[in-house]
This record gives structure tokens, sequence and C-alpha cells, in this order.
């Protein structure tokens, strides 16, 4: 491994210093009519506005294709009238009936037919909203982050949209209220980037523009058109107040096994409550915007997808689906992740506070929780806590563009309660060097002090069962990490390196940072192939190296993997992995923060894959699969294992869609079965139209261990008497039916069921059969109404 180390160095080093580009693009400036008119949003296009507005033709394809001419035709036609930006798209297909377009909720339509626009309406290559349609009016939309190379579905505008199906192809119009939008204020002629795009699912998927991208500029944002005019664009009053009412009946019971192996029941235990909220968005300026959200409810949040927990070392992660932290999300991203607002469980108050002027931007956010949850962590095992007590939980972020090239930004968080805070500092910057190059850095600060009660949970008489507690009683205690990184990504070359330096006393307990007392070297090199006519699109070649050691330089994990991928037909992928990795176990003693000495190190030899196929217009299938060497966690030895993973959608006719995911793990050592963990996940909709629908959401996961193969079992702790868990099962259900006429004018009527049980036997030697430890039974009924008046 150390000379397999010293290559890859090398050769990163070598590449990156002879592959430089200095491409540059020119720009098409398109100039936008201001037509006061009166549109109906039908599809017709028979208003005389259409007739004066600005045309522009979609003729380019510059994905997977490089800018070459497209097989279809597409006109797109644009207006503003002082209020609203109207767009209207006449896409021809040569056969509509091979157009792949189905009714779903928001969101839920990227794999279609879709037409849409880029909007970057500062013209400053940062960010950039997209809104896109499908041939049935399905609206899609979100943020593309140039700082951060990330693009997000998650933020919702509320915007106005109409598309059918024609004898030449489809048409659809859409309208944006400027209201929706940041922008500079101002009577003056405006400036804004725009790309006019067309997705043309087929064999291959197209990505048509009237764009020519240069692949060795690694800004798209950074090559879109130029959109003048806006001289009267106004976003008027700009104040959305959205009052709610939630109305819950939830009912409850439990059945433990006590430690004299007698079962107690709990009947059920109901309660019903009526909960009024209220959620304020105003754009105090066209590029400020507060978001005031009192007592809202989250009950009507699609649940998490199902994942795998049994022998995992590090905290899972779940996306963020709740509106008041979704909205512009953006402004608080980082180099780190220093704001995961999962973190934040029941909040009863939040502001928020974002906002443009010139070369500054800024975001500030404080909620008041009513819980205090975050991720302890460590350098080989983290995991979620809970301790008592509400918080405040607050972020601020602001960020200064010096120029196109340079960018320098702050980010604070804290998170204040009983006995208990947490301060993360940081400074950060981005320098794009040429097209292709840029480098991104960050140093980062945390002051932190525990509760007692988290110690009273994980320690006893000075004895704790993770290492990040160890000496941290009753005291504070703060420590610094960084971050640096370089990238380079060209049309036929990827190169990046990364390290980061987190100390052993640093956390950040509102981010998602399960990883502290780490230095860490993460390198990556990719060539990649275009084909010229084949039955392939692109091949790429690649190699990954990762060196994780702990601040005292001993060493936790070192990596190296060969991947392989291929685009092929039917809009197909396969990505293929060789890894090699030695890497610690869990310690012996995690009262003891050293390594060396009180970890096994563990030679592991893997290999996974990644194949997805659209065989057909309605179905997509994809597969992920794992097997090789794989540590026991809790047993500290290596074993065989295998993940398998399948996941399918079916659009079984124009109104219903089924999702279908399983994943199967298996580790066996020493010649029989550890664990076998079995994760299903099924969510069924139907969509009665654009506003209303109907969804079933079922998520089931169930575990087998062998006690006769696990040395140290799978703790059940309950009134500090141990079992051994045999089998675990969990399974939650969520049906409801929604009607929104926008994102936060809705109706939701549903309920939700959540069911957990554990067979094992306890943990003394004279006792051998299986019983029932716990089995709990959770059930929801819930309506919400809410209504935005704008």
């Amino acid at each position: 491994m150390i000379l397999l180390r010293e290559n890859v160095k090398g050769l990163l080093l070598c590449v990156g210093l002879f592959l430089v580009s200095f491409a540059s693009v020119s720009k098409q400036q398109f100039s936008i009519p201001h037509i006061k008119a009166d549109i109906t949003l039908d599809g017709e296009l028979n208003e005389a506005a259409w007739q004066q507005a600005q045309r522009v033709d979609l003729d380019i394809v510059n994905h997977p294709f490089n800018n070459t001419p497209s097989p279809v035709k597409t006109e797109v036609y644009i207006f503003e009238d002082g209020e609203k930006i109207h767009f209207a798209f006449k896409a021809y297909d040569p056969n509509p009936k091979n157009i792949q377009a189905f009714l779903r909720d928001r969101d839920k339509a990227w794999g279609d037919d879709l037409v849409g626009i880029k909007l970057d309406t500062f013209n400053d290559h940062r960010l950039a909203y997209k809104f896109f349609v499908n041939p049935f009016g399905v609206q899609n939309d979100g943020i593309q982050n140039e700082m951060t190379g990330e693009e997000s579905n998650l933020w919702d505008g509320i915007w106005y949209s109409f598309g059918k199906i024609t004898d030449f192809g489809y048409l659809v119009e859409f309208s944006i209220p400027y209201r929706e939008l940041n922008f500079q204020q101002g009577d003056d002629i405006k400036t804004w980037g725009i790309e006019m795009m067309r997705l043309y699912p087929r064999n291959q998927r197209l990505r048509i523009s009237h764009i020519k991208l240069d692949r060795d500029n690694q800004c798209w944002v950074c090559q879109m058109d130029e959109l003048t005019g806006f001289e009267n664009a106004k976003t008027g009053k700009n104040l959305t107040i959205t009052p709610s009412l939630v109305a819950l009946h939830n009912k409850e019971k439990a059945d433990y096994l006590y430690p004299d192996n007698q079962s107690q029941t709990k009947d059920w235990q109901s309660e019903n409550d009526i909960e009024p909220g209220l959620n304020v968005r105003w754009g105090i300026t066209p590029d400020t915007l507060l978001n005031v959200s009192l007592n809202p409810d989250f009950s009507t949040v699609e649940s998490d997808a199902g994942q795998l927990s049994v022998n995992q070392n590090e905290a899972l992660y779940f996306d963020e689906k709740r509106p008041f932290f979704l909205d512009n999300s953006e402004y608080f991203s980082s180099q780190s992740d220093l704001v995961y607002t999962r973190n934040i469980v029941d909040p009863d108050l939040g502001v928020k506070l974002t906002g443009r002027e010139g070369n500054h931007s800024f975001g500030l956010f404080t909620a008041k929780d009513q819980q205090t949850n975050f991720i302890l962590p460590g350098n080989v095992y983290s995991r979620p806590v809970e301790v008592v007590g509400d918080n405040w939980s607050s972020a601020l972020r602001y960020r200064y563009d010096v120029n196109n090239d340079l960018s320098l930004g702050l980010i604070s968080t804290i998170r204040q309660g009983e006995q208990y805070h947490n301060l993360v500092s940081g400074v950060d910057g981005k320098y794009k060097i040429t097209d292709s190059n840029k480098v991104v850095a960050q140093v980062m600060y945390s002051d932190t002090e525990y509760p007692d009660d988290l110690f009273n949970q994980f320690c006893d008489e000075g004895q704790c069962d993770h290492a990040s507690l160890v000496g941290k009683q009753d005291e504070r205690f703060s420590d610094t990490g960084f971050k640096i990184g370089v990238e380079h990504n060209s049309t036929n070359w990827n190169l990046s390196a990364h390290y980061q330096d987190l100390g052993r006393d640093f956390r950040a307990d509102l981010g998602y940072m399960p990883l502290i007392d780490i230095k860490q070297l993460k390198t990556n090199i990719e060539r990649i192939v275009y084909s010229d006519g084949s039955w392939w699109t692109d091949l790429y070649f690649g190699a990954e190296y990762e060196s994780t050691n702990n601040q005292e330089n001993e060493l936790i994990n070192e990596s190296f993997a060969a991947n392989f991928g291929i685009y092929g037909p039917m809009q197909s992928f396969a990505i293929f992995s060789l890894i090699e990795e030695d890497r610690v176990g869990l310690r012996f003693n995690p009262n003891d923060t050293s390594i060396d000495g009180n970890t096994a190190l563990f030679e592991l030899s893997k290999m996974n894959g990644v194949f997805l196929i659209q065989p057909l217009p309605n179905f997509v299938f994809s597969l992920f699969a794992e097997v090789g060497d794989g540590i026991d966690y809790y047993n500290d030895r290596v074993g065989d294992a295998i993940v398998f993973a399948p996941e399918a959608t079916w659009n079984i006719n124009q109104n219903t869609q089924l999702d279908m995911a399983y994943t199967f793990a298996k580790l066996d050592a020493e010649g029989a079965n550890v664990y076998i963990e079995r994760v299903s996940d099924i969510r069924l909709s139907y969509q009665f139209d654009i506003n209303s629908s109907i969804k079933l959401n079922l998520v089931y996961t169930d575990s087998d261990i062998n006690l006769n193969n696990d040395a140290w079992a799978y703790d059940f702790d309950y009134y500090n008497f141990k079992y051994n868990i045999a089998e675990e099962n969990n399974v939650s259900a969520q049906l409801i039916y929604s009607y929104r006429i926008n994102p936060q004018t809705v109706f939701f009527l549903g309920y939700s069921s959540n069911g957990y049980e554990a067979i094992g036997q306890p943990n003394t030697p004279d006792q051998f059969l299986l019983k029932r430890l716990a089995k709990t039974e959770n059930e929801t009924a819930f309506l919400k109404l809410s209504y935005a008046w704008m």
C-alpha cells in the first residue's frame, strides 16, 4: 500500500501541473421586450403578445455530445410585463407518441421530456434558479450553486405553468412572478444570465440548448448567455402570509420484558391535538427575504427512505424535506457540512433572513427546538444522541465575491441549551485559477460544553463508552479544523486532491460532521473518452486514493480504488470499482482515545458496481452490488460481506407510479452467518391531476442476528438490564391525500403508523429461550389546512 500511495501521489501531481486550460466563451445577448398584456396559460399562444416576444431557437446538443446539431426543433418565446416573466416553448417531435411524460407530483418529473430555463438574476455566476416543465405542465424547480458545485431540487417557488401534447410535439407555457426571484432593484436596464434548455430522453438523454458549452470550463453558470431589459421589473408587496391548522389524533402502546423476565404491557394511550401555525415570507427588498415560522408542523413530510443500520460505524445521513429549512438553504452552504438542519427536530419557532447586495450575500436563521439532538463524532465510530432539554439553534453565513474568480466567506453556528453549548466559527474561500482549475479552503474553530445528561448516558465512574467523551466532563473544550482542496475539470480529465485536519476536540453539533481527530487525504484521477458514433457515448477510467490518520499519526484507514464506467444505449450506465483497503475496527477500550494497540487493523478486498437502464419509456431499473471482505465491528473480525440493492420505477399508466427498492446485506464470519438485514421500501402514488394525489409509502426493515456466532451480541438495554437481540423488525406506513394549489396553499389528509419489535434472550449464561424483548406501536391520523395570502 505504501508504494501504491506514492505512485498515486506522483501521478496526480504530474498531471495536475500540466493540464491547464485557458478556454474562453463568446456569449449571445438577447433583449427581453416589455409588453403589458393579459395572457392565459392554455397552450394556444393566440395572444398578440407572443407575436412580439423575443424568439430563441434551441439547436445545440451539448450533452452527451459536444455541441452537435440538435435532431429536433425547439422554439422559445420570451417577454415580461413588469410583474412576471413569461416563457413559451414549442417542442417539435418527429414522433409525438414517443414523448415520455407522466402526471406526477411537483419535482418528480426530472426523468421526463422537459423544457425550461436556468436564470442567474445577478449575472454574477454564483447561483441560478431552475424552472422546468414537462408536457403535462408538471413543475420542477430548484437552485444550482456554482460555489459548491451542487444542484438542489428542494427549493419550491410559487409560479404558474401549463403544458399539452400536440400533433407536432408538445407546447409549454409558464410565468414566473418577480416576487419569487432575488434581484437588484432599480429602474435601469438589468442583465441576467440565462440558459434555455430542452431535455430529450430517447436512446440517450440529450441536453439541447442555445449555448455551446466549453467542457474545459467547469463553471456552466459562467457560460450562460445574457438577457437584458427588466427596467420595469417590480416585486410588488412580496408578502406571503400562510396560516395553517393541523388536527392530530395519536395513539401508542408498548410491551417490554422487564428484568424479572415478566412482560408488562402498556395499553393504548391516545391523545387529540389541534395546532395552529403561521408562516410569513416577506421580500423586504427584491434581494432580501425574511421567513418566520410559528409552530410549524411537519407531519405531512414524506417518510425517509429505508437505510441499513446494523453493523454501521457512522451516524446515518437523512435529507432535509421541511419547507422552512429548504427555502434559500443554499445561502448557508460552505466547504464543510456545518449546517445540517435535520439536527433540529421539533422547532416551535424559526426565523430566517437571507439576502444579497452587490458582491455581498448573507444568511441568518435561528430556531427554538424542543429537543436537543446532535451527532456524537469520532474517528472510528459516531452516533446520534439526544439530551434532556430544549435549545436555540442558529447559523450565520456571509460571503463576499471579490471578483468572478475569488470568493471569501464567514460562517458561524451556535447551539445553546441547559448546561450545553456548541459554537463554531469559520472562514473559507474559493479561487478559480483558470476555467478548469480551482482551489477551495476553510478554517474552523469550535468551543463546546456537554451537559451532564450526556455523560449520565455514556459514562460511569469516569469510564465512557465513547472516546469523544473521555476527559470532557465538567469542562469546556475547544479545537480547530481546516480543509483545503484543488480540482481540475476539463474535457478529458477530472482530477482532485482534498486534505482535511480536524482536531480531537473539534465539534460541529449543528452540522453533519461525524469525523473528528483525523488527518485525511483524498485524491482522484479520472480519464474520460467520448465516442464518435459508437453504441456507447462516454467511457471513464479512474483511480482514487484515501488515507486517514488520527492527530497522533496513527493509521485509521488507507484505501485504493480502480474505477471503470461506461454510458450506453437506453440511457444506461455502469460503474465498476475494485477496492483494496486497510482499516481499523472499533476500540478494544472505548475509554482510551488511542488507535495503536487499542484496535485491530484489517486488510480488506472488495468490489462493487452500479448499473442503471431504462429499457422502456415507463420503466427504470438500477442495481448496486458489493461483495468482498467486511468488518464485523461488534466482534472485531473480518468476514465475507454481500450487499445487493435493486431499485425500480414503473409508471403503470399516465397517473400511477410505483417505486420499489430492496436492500439485502449479509455478513458471514468463521464459517457461519453473523447477521442478515433486509430493507424494503415501496411507494405507490396516484396523481389525479397536477394538483391532487394520493400516496402510500411502506418501509420495512428486519434483521436476523446469529447469537451462536456473535461473541458480543447487539445489546438491547432496558432498565440497565442487558439482552441479546436475535431479531429486529421495524415497519412504517404512511397514506396521504394531498391537494396543492401551490407549495403553500395545501390540504392534507393522512394516516401514519410505526411498529417495532425486538426478539432475543437475556445476556446471562442460563438464559437460552428467545423472548419478545420489546414491541411498540404508534398510529397517527392528521389533517392539515394552509392558505397562502399574497
